[in-house]
């Protein structure tokens, strides 16, 4: 899928470095959105960033990244949702600052639900995000996601605080 000079492809082993340096530059700049913290991560060997790929490969889960021309500047996940059956769950969409405001966020997320929708394993995807994420909120909704509930938890920040539960059914 390409928007201008933008493209959007499913990272594969090749890739685990671009993914590194996207998912490190996301924590960094706005960890309070992410379930893991940049003092962690970047910690990590390359296994870990290797290890991604090695779990991304099974048919159920993909990562994808968001370039313009070969500088990744965006990314985000689908695996199947922990908690319900038959559905997939977004996960670690991020696109970088200077990139944001262009509709990009819409055009990563419709790549994911585009790949969701040919699985047959799902028939629903679900997403969150932390209260007052109003970016998350707005490309959620543009989507078509439904709000379905919140719920309490700790974020790595330390902080409790609502997590915004959204789902999309095909």
């Amino acid at each position: 899928m390409e928007k201008d000079n933008y493209k959007i492809k499913r990272l594969y082993m090749a890739d685990w470095l671009d993914l590194k340096a996207i998912r490190l530059e996301a924590l960094k700049q706005d960890s309070q959105f992410f379930l893991r913290r940049y003092e962690d991560d970047r910690l990590e060997g390359d296994a870990f960033w290797q290890k991604s790929f090695a779990d991304a490969a099974l048919v159920d889960r993909a990562i994808f990244g968001l370039y313009d021309g070969n500088k990744i500047i965006g990314m985000g996940g689908i695996s199947p949702d922990q908690d319900y059956k038959n559905a997939a769950r977004l996960g670690g969409g991020y696109i970088s600052k200077a990139y944001r405001g262009q509709g990009l966020a819409h055009v990563l997320i419709s790549a994911r639900i585009d790949w969701a929708k040919a699985n047959p394993a799902y028939d629903c995807i679900y997403l969150s995000h932390r209260r007052g994420n109003k970016p998350s909120q707005a490309v959620a909704e543009k989507a078509g996601f439904q709000y379905v509930m919140d719920k309490n938890i700790q974020w790595p920040d330390g902080q409790n605080d609502a997590e915004w539960v959204y789902v999309l059914k095909f």
